[in-house]
């Protein structure tokens, strides 16, 4: 029987059950779907659970916020940058300028980086656009500070899970890392179309 979700516990047991689960969905799969608290609650829920650093959050999953079990981290981070850092597709130039300004920006901040500040601090054209195409292509990822409605803060995923983590599954094929995304229990719950899009490279 699949796990209920009431309290922090119950989240973290559906994340570790399903591997990939997206947040919300009013009519599809998510912990929405999974949950028996009101959604203030199960936001609020979502926050805490993400600011113990033992999942991964971001928008992963058609360009909408996703909660990853951590250990899945390093075969997404590599399927999805197809093997590429940040750095290096810069330097193959491959990168947008809005997107380097992003990171630029991100980088210079000692601390996760509140998003809603960047974005007015930066003022560039399609901001959120580009933020979530950054996370879509795991090169940032989220936390949030403690707010009414939680305060998105940006990080590198190697900023808060460590370099040689993030990266160490840079050394299996695209094939061997879509097959460990492919057999957790959250994939199933997609179409083949929608899979086939989620195990793909997006660099």
């Amino acid at each position: 029987m699949s796990v209920r979700i009431k309290t922090d516990d119950d989240l973290f047991a559906a994340i570790d059950e399903y591997g990939i689960l997206p947040f919300w969905d009013e009519d599809g799969f998510s912990a929405w779907q999974l949950c028996d608290v009101n959604f203030m609650k199960l936001w609020y829920m979502r926050e805490r659970v993400v600011n113990t650093k033992k999942v991964a959050y971001g928008k992963f999953v058609h360009k909408k916020a996703t909660f990853v079990r951590l250990d899945l981290l390093p075969s997404l981070c590599a399927l999805r940058r197809d093997g590429y850092d940040f750095d290096s597709l810069c330097d193959e130039g491959r990168v947008s300028s809005r997107e380097k300004t992003v990171m630029d920006a991100v980088d210079a901040s000692k601390d996760p980086t509140p998003s809603y500040a960047l974005g007015k601090s930066i003022g560039i054209k399609g901001y959120d656009t580009c933020v979530t195409s950054l996370q879509n292509k795991t090169y940032l990822c989220v936390t949030f500070k403690h707010s009414y409605m939680g305060s998105a803060l940006l990080s590198r995923p190697e900023t808060l899970f460590g370099y040689d983590f993030v990266r160490s599954a840079y050394n299996k094929t695209n094939e061997q890392n879509a097959a460990i995304l492919a057999k957790t229990k959250g994939l199933k719950k997609f179409t083949p179309e929608e899979v086939k899009k989620i195990l793909t490279p997006t660099v």
